[in-house]
């Protein structure tokens, strides 16, 4: 089943698009948009657990793996925020109610939302993350990007747009604020996300194909006249592939190759390796 990913983009637009209403209406003021998309940071956090966690899985050293990265990502994303929110506030936070000065960022959160009528904002925001989780999930299946490109994904959204953002407040607050520098700012960020959302759907179409690079199928060539694999520090060699595929090592290999690339390069690793077998097997036909 496919959806129509114009919908999303359509609706990517939409959400984007909610913030023109409170400059025009709630008086928002740079601090409001950059405090907006900090909060959609915290979003896509906790949508990233969720696919760490919820993923199908072969055996107990996947699932482990997983149950020990989830929460591993969950802290250190979250200590990563909470340095990112702290910056935010004591740069841009100038004009909040002398009675949320001394409050904490974890604090500050629902006080901030509730003044500065961010609350559809926000809802609008999760509503977003939580449908392209379900059409990710529909059309590409769980478990088809690895943990630890879900992990390092986040941090580089965060980086390249937020210092964009950043630089833009710093200009906005020097300019006193003008209506068309945040709708430009608003604009930007709209840009960047569909830029983004684009570039993510043409490498999940593709399956993850640059792990199949000219170097790799060389190293999977070598592997496959060479079977060897190590395991706890011991070198074990096998006459063929298809001794490696019947041996009680080959479901830990598979779950590792799993959780360090995804289930679509799996399968497109023993595609490969099934391709070159088959090729081999019909040249010693011929050959006899």
């Amino acid at each position: 089943m496919t959806l129509p990913k114009a919908l999303f983009i359509t609706l990517l637009i939409l959400f984007n698009a909610i913030p023109v209403y409170g400059v025009l209406y709630w008086d928002w003021q740079s601090f409001d948009l950059i405090f907006l998309y900090w909060l959609e940071n915290l979003f896509i956090g906790l949508f990233t657990v969720l696919r760490i966690l919820i993923r199908p899985y072969r055996d107990t050293l996947e699932r482990g793996a997983s149950l020990f990265m989830g929460p591993f990502f969950a802290i250190h994303y979250g200590m990563f925020c909470y340095g990112h929110g702290v910056f935010i506030i004591h740069l841009f936070g100038k004009g909040l109610p002398v009675e949320l000065s001394g409050l904490d960022i974890p604090e500050l959160i629902i006080p901030v939302i509730e003044s500065r009528h961010l609350v559809w904002p926000v809802l609008a925001l999760f509503a977003y993350q939580l449908m392209d989780w379900i059409r990710d999930t529909v059309e590409h299946g769980l478990g088809s990007e690895s943990p630890k490109k879900l992990m390092t994904a986040p941090y580089r959204r965060i980086v390249v747009l937020h210092i964009t953002i950043l630089a833009s407040g710093f200009v906005l607050t020097a300019l006193n604020e003008p209506i068309m520098g945040l709708f430009i700012l608003i604009g930007l960020k709209t840009a960047f996300d569909i830029y983004h959302w684009c570039k993510d759907e043409r490498q999940r179409d593709k399956g993850g194909l640059s792990v199949l690079d000219e170097n790799s199928r060389k190293n999977l060539d070598v592997f496959l006249d060479n079977p060897t694999i190590q395991v706890n520090g011991e070198t074990i060699h096998f006459d063929s592939y298809e001794d490696l595929k019947a041996s009680k090592h080959y479901g830990m290999i598979q779950s590792m190759l799993r959780f360090g690339g995804g289930s679509k390069n799996l399968q497109q690793m023993e595609a490969y390796i099934q391709q070159r077998l088959d090729e081999r097997r019909s040249q010693a036909k011929d050959q006899d």
